[in-house]
């Protein structure tokens, strides 16, 4: 026996409408159409929002959207969910970024080295050519 679209879709209603109020009576945050979709089992994100879209069509849900979420009222309950509130991007960026240079300033930089013989000796500065000045030495290098 199978089951219609129009069953299946009344179904999918159903779950999703238990999922909001189950959310609003535990003072939790609106479901995703993700968390939703793995409810239902559906496959494209979009089932869990036209389900959303015909029950506020219907009269049972009052749905605003905004740029960081959305907001449903569950007229029954007289009772509105809010999403989670999405974080910047901007603002894991600058957490990245604040992170990164913390740990760049941790860890010190090498003391630089010079291989190039000198033009005088034909001797490396860090192996000890005597015309090298003091700052370019390898063994004074560590001191500074």
């Amino acid at each position: 026996m199978t089951i219609s679209t129009h069953e299946q879709s009344k179904l999918t209603a159903g779950i999703i409408y238990d999922a909001l109020v189950r959310a609003a009576r535990t003072s939790a945050p609106c479901p995703s159409n993700t968390e939703l979709c793995r409810l239902v089992g559906a496959t494209s994100v979009a089932t869990p929002a036209h389900s959303i879209s015909r029950m506020a069509k219907d009269g049972k849900l009052r749905v605003t959207s905004a740029s960081n979420g959305r907001e449903i009222h569950i007229v029954e309950l007289d009772i509105t969910i809010f999403s989670k509130m999405r974080t910047k991007t901007k603002t894991r960026e600058h957490e990245t970024a604040q992170a990164e240079g913390t740990a760049a300033r941790a860890t010190p930089r090498p003391a630089p080295v010079y291989r190039e013989p000198c033009f005088r000796c034909g001797v490396r500065a860090d192996i000890g050519c005597e015309h090298t000045p003091a700052w370019a030495r390898a063994d004074s290098a560590e001191m500074i």
